[in-house]
């Protein structure tokens, strides 16, 4: 009977661990549809939704689960490790065509074995890249739409860290300019072949309308120009369990190991640097494609594209962290995500902090202990910042006593750039 555990066996898929809780968002397939089944053959004549449409039916139904693990209503599934979602899947295994088919144009199963050849769909894809991040111990929130990823947010009270994208998907990047406090990870655009293969970053502008790329969205954009292929699973372990003597190779797109080497960099404490470098932004579970020779010209032409790259190395890593979509080409170490995810957190907690006194009345009192408070937050982040030029301004210089509106400058100077960014909170009652 068709399984997917292979997929996930120690011999040939490296499983890490780690301490601090990191949260991915992912968007594979629609909402729910249903599953109906031809009467012929028993097999799958109608996609549920893709991945999640999959997902929901296993969890939802008791002949796989007593009592069920969800809903058909559910609009997210949480996942903190692969072993979980291979598990829901093989409960699947029973139904002709879902696994795997050998239908030709069998877009509702997750494989196709034609002829010898065993392929991935879009569906199957989706599934690689869920195990493909999940490898690195972070949690992800599988979703048919942003709706959920919304849900999610606001059923638990936690913003997502990163959203991974497989492709040029506009509805994602249209909610990502919404979150504030959210980078999206997306693949170069492709011209031909790969998306993730090209040396063109996505046109941001026709993905999310009116949204600015010179402001803080563009900042919130990572976009990664490399592929990853596994080509070599052990024959023992591979497809066989699906397929007798089957073989599989894929390739797919980064998106989903650098969401890991945030999540390596988070759990490190060294988010607000880099995630970039030899030691914390290797891929496992696959060879790296497309990386760069740091003497080329194609370094520069992808640094000021503002797209990032792996560099030719054994092994192959990250050799360019940068928050890309910005306009310009002017690139300082400024422009590296680890300060720009400082300063969304930073921004977040800034922000929280105005909020307990925003309806307390504006005095020199009040303005006292916002200062006060801002600056015990910030000493957390010491190690990241040049501590002598920070700036916090929040008295009679940028407010008026007894005013309805409280405001906050804080000025920042990351201690590996050579710039300050400056956060502004406005709160008014």
């Amino acid at each position: 009977m068709a399984s997917l555990s292979s997929f996930i066996n120690p011999s040939h898929y490296t499983k890490q661990t780690i301490g601090t809780e990191f949260l991915a968002g992912i968007l594979a397939g629609s909402t729910f549809k249903g599953v109906s089944f031809g009467s012929s053959t028993g097999g799958v004549i109608l996609d549920p939704g893709g991945l999640f449409g999959w997902l929901i039916y296993s969890r939802g139904n008791t002949n796989f689960f007593n009592p069920a693990k969800g809903f058909t209503t559910d609009k997210y599934i949480v996942y903190t490790n692969p072993g979980e979602l291979v598990n829901d899947l093989n409960k699947l295994s029973g139904i002709t065509n879902c696994l795997i088919s050998s239908l030709t144009g069998a877009t509702s199963a997750i494989f196709t074995n034609i002829g010898s050849e065993v392929s991935a769909t879009v569906v199957g894809l989706d599934f690689i890249h869920c195990i493909n991040y999940l490898a690195y111990g972070g949690t992800l929130i599988l979703a048919g739409e942003t709706a959920g990823l919304s849900e999610y947010q606001n059923q638990t009270g936690k913003y997502l860290d990163v959203v991974i994208a497989k492709n040029a998907e506009s509805s994602l990047a249209a909610w990502l300019d919404t979150q504030t406090n959210t980078l999206g990870i997306f693949p170069t655009q492709a011209t031909s072949g790969v998306t993730g293969a090209s040396q063109t970053m996505q046109n941001f502008g026709s993905l999310a309308p009116g949204a600015s790329l010179a402001g803080d969205y563009g900042k919130r954009i990572f976009n990664i120009y490399g592929t990853k292929t596994q080509s070599t699973i052990d024959s023992n372990y591979n497809i066989s369990s699906l397929y007798e003597n089957g073989t599989f190779t894929y390739r797919i797109n980064t998106t989903a190991d650098i969401a890991g080497f945030c999540a390596r960099a988070k759990d490190r404490g060294e988010q607000f640097l880099t995630i970039g470098g030899l030691d914390r932004a290797i891929a496992i579970n696959g060879t790296i494609n497309e990386a760069v020779e740091w003497s080329s010209s194609t370094k520069n032409t992808l640094r000021n594209a503002r797209v990032n790259f792996f560099v030719v190395h054994t092994p192959r890593f990250l050799g360019s962290d940068l928050v890309g979509a910005t306009s310009g080409t002017t690139v300082t170490v400024s422009d590296r995500i680890g300060p720009a995810k400082m300063k969304i957190d930073l921004t977040k907690k800034i922000t929280d902090i105005g909020l307990k006194y925003s309806f307390d009345v504006n005095t020199a009192t009040t303005r006292q202990a916002v200062t006060s408070e801002i600056t015990t937050t910030l000493e957390a982040y010491n190690s990241y910042l040049q501590t002598d030029a920070t700036q916090i301004i929040c008295d009679s210089s940028n407010n008026t006593d007894y005013s309805a509106t409280l405001n906050i400058k804080v000025i920042i100077k990351p201690i590996l750039g050579v710039e300050s960014f400056t956060i502004d909170v406005n709160l008014t009652q």
